[in-house]
């Protein structure tokens, strides 16, 4: 069976028309998607704090969306009768770049590098192999060509970076196996909770392995990793993992509660001790890399964010008045009570706005978020500073 065209979605219509131009010796076609994008937005949604006042575009995404280089990947709803939808990538402009027809029940779909490619995947409308539940496609985020597939696999993605279920049971469905961002072959996995930049964390009780999904071998384990100081050896209990970091909780002779460690995914570099007597909490931050953690303790350093590779910063609470909520998103703390959000550059520790808008879901290195609006999502540009 040939492999899934990729269709072009309209925006404005002017947008559309020069697109199609563009395309029209490699057969651009027109979406059956039941929304496009609205650029300029008419939306009257308060911007988050830090961004400008005035919406740029608004897109009818009934998914949340992801950050892809300099734009966003998400879902569009199709006619009611119709047994699909639209996986779409627009970029930071509003401008459509491709979409992908999936099936309505499986539109679950991952972005990933490989090569220094970055690549979206998608499952197939109709699988190639009869004996497979399932087949996948990987494309370029920036131009929609198929890098590799379709691939034929057991299970379907689960929403969770590369893990697949079995026999594509469901949305609630536990991960039993992994795909490689390279090629599209699969890894069994079974008891896999996460994947992050090609490494799946496997839970067994309270023991974790790291697991190098393109090979199947294991990297590290909380068996084996080095504890933190003070830790009694061999006491390690695996708490969670987010993004690039692994929480792991050690035994001291001094008290009965654990201090927790956050180790680096990929190497298990130690990267956070906390002596704090509450569970941490572990978020990451899709759109730039970092992960933040909070723990109960708030009024002694209990946030901190992370870096993807090196360099932390710690917060206390009074940074952000009132708030009892905190996200990470594109490098930025939000903390949020019912009336105000305010917002601090994670980096510098500047605070960069206090609004009573929402907090954005996702933004690109060019300063556009996404906040959720009454009808999908809308998108603002930060306020520069100096």
């Amino acid at each position: 069976m040939a492999a899934p065209y990729t269709r072009q979605i309209p925006t404005a219509a002017i947008a559309a028309v020069g697109i199609c131009a563009f395309l029209a010796a490699t057969g651009c076609t027109t979406s059956s998607a039941v929304g496009t994008v609205e650029n300029p937005s008419a939306s009257q949604l308060v911007a988050p704090p830090g961004f400008g006042d005035s919406p740029l575009w608004s897109v009818p995404f009934v998914s949340r969306p992801h950050v892809v280089d300099d734009g966003f990947v998400g879902v569009l709803d199709t006619a009611a009768s119709s047994d699909s939808v639209t996986v779409q990538v627009i970029s930071d402009t509003g401008a459509a770049r491709f979409g992908v027809d999936v099936p309505k029940n499986r539109a679950q779909f991952a972005v990933t590098t490989a090569h220094d490619r970055e690549l979206l995947i998608t499952e197939d409308v109709d699988p190639t192999d009869s004996g497979h539940a399932a087949s996948l496609t990987a494309r370029d985020t920036r131009t929609g060509e198929v890098v590799w597939g379709p691939v034929g696999t057991d299970g379907c993605l689960t929403g969770d970076g590369l893990l697949i279920d079995a026999g594509c049971s469901g949305e609630s469905a536990p991960p039993e196996a992994a795909i490689s961002a390279a090629d599209g072959h699969t890894t069994d996995l079974s008891g896999a909770v996460s994947e992050s930049g090609g490494y799946a964390v496997v839970r067994d009780g309270d023991t974790a392995r790291i697991v190098t999904v393109d090979t199947g071998n294991t990297a590290w384990s909380t068996e084996t990793v080095a504890p933190p100081p003070a830790a009694l050896a061999g006491s390690a209990r695996f708490v969670q993992a987010a993004g690039n970091s692994v929480v792991v909780a050690w035994t001291i002779p001094t008290r009965p509660e654990p201090i927790q460690a956050v180790y680096r995914l990929s190497d298990a570099e130690i990267r956070w001790v906390s002596g704090a007597r509450t569970p941490m909490a572990v978020m990451a931050d899709a759109s730039g890399g970092s992960t933040m953690i909070t723990t109960g303790d708030l009024d002694d350093d209990g946030i901190a964010v992370l870096f993807r590779q090196y360099g932390t910063r710690g917060f206390t609470a009074d940074r952000f008045p009132d708030a009892d909520r905190f996200t990470l998103v594109g490098g930025i703390v939000y903390g949020a009570s019912d009336s105000t959000v305010t917002a601090i550059e994670a980096v510098t520790g500047r605070v960069t706005g206090t609004s009573p808008g929402p907090v954005p879901v996702a933004m690109t290195h060019n300063g556009v978020a996404l906040a959720a609006d009454t009808d999908g999502y809308t998108a603002f540009k930060v306020i520069p500073h100096f």
